[in-house]
């Protein structure tokens, strides 16, 4: 027996056969990828209150089960088991479960379709809250259309949709309650929170989300693809670049002095000047700082470690190949360059008007191009080497994301 000090046991049911997939598994397809089914699988294993959680899947899809919860490091999946004939018989043998692998049963207990991948934290916690005061509570977003009843698709009535909600998962219960429902009926329901209604339990809902779908139709994967970009790149870093699960950040920084004789070679372009950066390579402190980043965020050690100076083979080389090199390192690792925010410290020449030249020259780097860049200046008002214009240096902070398999 495994000890659960969760309050809340979680059954993902994912046990259906696609029948309108057209040949589509909709549980194990693809999304931003990974499975459709590790979408929720993550937000119930990251939920503090979430103590186990039990993975039923059908019989023919058991094993992709077990590898989605093994690459997604999933530890508080207790089981991942075939479900049953009917959707309840699968909701069952999770609840059995998730009372077989806890120090006594759980307080609450979540069920969710893992055909729903875009769950969030702040659903739960509003179904947490509505369970705790009812004892049942659905996620529901109320209806939008005119509703018609149709019986052989003539219509025979146009019921008042304004008290009207769609129903959607999770649905979140006190433990005992959904457990005694599902030993007092039998009967064929749709959802948990019918059974309740059927032995007479109260049933209260709470708000979900539009975006919170359900996979039934190949236009269904299209539509999550479409909301999965968007929810993306609706969170935004703190380097301004796109914060995808998982992202990863890399610093990087480099310096060097001014030498006689010009022009200045900068962020890729030159630039009329009558000093030049002094340096093994071309001397491009920006271009430096950024291949530094990249290599740092993808844990690839350092520049000077992967191009060493003593190298007579970099005498004069273009550092735009740092970039491309790091960036081609970083892929392989299983990382894509997705931010580049990049600063150059400089006391003279003004460099702010050449700025956007640089970042177009960094965007047409192999493997950056579709990266989004941003470069700008500052100087050190006159302090300290830099301030009295014996050198120039550059910052750079890279984003990677994990490329999608």
């Amino acid at each position: 027996m495994t000890e659960n000090r969760g309050r809340m046991g979680v059954v993902v049911v994912a046990a259906g056969r696609s029948s309108r997939m057209e040949g589509v598994d909709k549980q194990v397809t693809l999304l931003g990828g990974e499975a459709v089914i590790s979408h929720s699988l993550r937000v119930f294993e990251e939920f503090a209150d979430v103590g186990s959680i039990v993975l039923v899947m059908s019989a023919d899809n058991l094993d992709a089960g077990k590898a989605a919860v093994e690459a997604g490091g999933f530890s508080k999946v207790v089981d991942v088991v075939a479900g049953g004939e009917r959707r309840q018989d699968s909701v069952k043998i999770g609840l059995d479960l998730i009372a077989s692998h806890t120090d006594g049963t759980p307080e609450f207990v979540a069920i969710h379709d893992g055909a729903r991948p875009f769950i969030d934290a702040d659903m739960i916690t509003r179904g947490l809250v509505t369970a705790q005061k009812i004892g049942a509570a659905i996620a529901a977003v109320p209806v939008k259309d005119t509703i018609k009843t149709a019986p052989h698709r003539v219509v025979t009535d146009t019921p008042d949709r304004s008290g009207m909600w769609a129903i959607q998962t999770p649905q979140i219960f006190r433990f005992d309650v959904l457990k005694t429902a599902h030993e007092m009926t039998n009967e064929d329901v749709t959802d948990d929170a019918s059974m309740v209604e059927l032995v007479g339990g109260m049933v209260a809902v709470f708000t979900g989300s539009n975006d919170n779908i359900k996979l039934t139709t190949p236009e269904d994967i299209e539509l999550a693809s479409l909301i999965y970009d968007r929810r993306n790149v609706d969170l935004k870093s703190a380097s301004g670049g796109i914060a995808v699960e998982g992202s990863r950040f890399g610093i990087g920084f480099d310096g060097h002095g001014l030498v006689d004789g010009g022009p200045l070679r900068l962020g890729g372009i030159d630039i009329e000047f009558d000093q030049r950066l002094d340096g093994h390579s071309d001397g491009d402190v920006l271009f430096h700082a950024i291949a530094s980043a990249i290599l740092g965020a993808a844990g690839l050690g350092d520049l000077g470690g992967r191009y060493p100076s003593s190298d007579e083979g970099y005498a004069g080389f273009d550092s735009a190949q740092f970039i491309a090199e790091s960036a081609r390192l970083a892929l392989e690792a299983g990382w894509l360059v997705s931010h580049l925010d990049a600063t150059v410290i400089a006391q003279r020449p003004r460099l702010a008007s050449s700025t956007p030249k640089m970042a177009a020259k960094i965007d047409k780097i192999n493997g950056l191009e579709a990266t989004s860049i941003n470069v700008k200046v500052t100087s050190t008002d006159h302090v300290g080497a830099i301030g009295m214009g014996e050198g120039i240096a550059a910052q750079a902070v890279a984003t990677l994301i994990p490329v999608s398999k």
